[in-house]
């Protein structure tokens, strides 16, 4: 049985090599309508990562030198981040970011173009990329801390705006809720996706508050994503307690109108009154959380307290703080 050991061992050389052929050829990559080969590539990848054989997948034999690949250079953010071997190898040329290309993007891609020359022949590859995004941003506020000076009488379920966190990463990897660090039967947080995408975040009253008890509260506002693990940011809120008579007070701590969806700009939409103590100057403004995110659609005069409109109406309601 002795001789017949090397012939044995040959074949089993033969059909490994014949199975790794296949394997490959079943893991070449689709192409999509376009005709474009289709690569998955994670991000944060080092350089000269393997991303993909190019020339195998399309078909274009390599024996002998006969192609010389190169990338066409086009206007296509992220094309410096990749080259191409003779061989048709594809390769990253840099660490790839897919948060700075496509910040908070659901889909991220890299279009290539591959020109394949042979003498006078030229054959152009089509290639797409796609960027599988890491959960590699946390959370962020754009300041460390924010704080409310609240009068004594406020009564328990009036909202107050809170600031947002941002996330660079994708949405499934973004920001996914709010919570506070401390369990306050005083105060709670309530958060509302508007129907143009952004988020109302609200800071609600749930409780009398008692100066001569507590005059000051602090807490943090915690901002978590969706990803695995999850990543989180937060900010210090500091309440102050006041005499109720330092600061105006509104006719009513809540306002509502109606506002037709054809009205024209400059038409009105409701007067705010507040009182404060004699020889006080009032002055009405927006929050800054309503100033940016409807500032083109309402107005409020800073000595009447009058809104009105700038911009069309294309949302069910609106929730503005003065």
């Amino acid at each position: 049985m002795s001789p017949m050991k090397p012939a044995t061992k040959g074949l089993v050389v033969l059909l490994t090599m014949l199975l790794i052929a296949r394997l490959h050829s079943s893991l070449a990559t689709k192409t999509d309508a376009d005709g474009r080969l289709r690569y998955r590539l994670t991000e944060q990848q080092p350089a000269d990562t393997l991303v993909a054989d190019v020339a195998g997948d399309a078909g274009l034999s390599t024996n002998g030198g006969d192609f010389r690949f190169v990338l066409i250079n086009s206007n296509e953010p992220g094309v410096s981040l990749f080259r191409i071997n003779d061989g048709g190898l594809l390769r990253t040329s840099a660490v790839v970011d897919r948060d700075f290309l496509c910040p908070q993007q659901l889909a991220c891609s890299v279009l290539l173009d591959v020109a394949a020359q042979r003498g006078a022949e030229v054959v152009i590859v089509k290639t797409l990329v796609e960027l599988i995004d890491l959960n590699d941003h946390p959370p962020v506020f754009t300041a460390p801390e924010t704080e409310f000076h609240l009068a004594e009488s406020t009564p328990p379920g009036i909202l107050f705006p809170l600031p947002i966190a941002t996330d660079l990463d994708s949405p499934a990897n973004g920001v996914v809720g709010y919570r506070l660090s401390s369990e306050s039967g005083v105060f709670g947080v309530q958060v509302q996706n508007l129907s143009t995408g952004d988020i109302d975040l609200r800071l609600i009253l749930n409780g009398f508050l008692d100066r001569q008890r507590q005059g000051r509260y602090t807490f943090s506002l915690i901002a978590f994503d969706g990803g695995d693990p999850q990543l989180s940011g937060s900010i210090l809120v500091n309440v102050f307690v006041d005499d109720v008579r330092q600061y105006p007070l509104f006719d009513s701590f809540v306002y509502e109108a109606e506002v037709r969806e054809n009205s024209p700009p400059g038409s009105v939409v409701i007067r705010l009154h507040a009182s404060a103590a004699p020889g006080a100057a009032i002055v009405y403004r927006f929050s800054r959380r309503t100033q940016a995110i409807y500032g083109r659609v309402f107005t409020i005069n800073a000595t009447t307290g009058i809104v009105t409109l700038l911009g069309a109406v294309n949302q069910a309601s609106y929730n503005l703080s003065v």
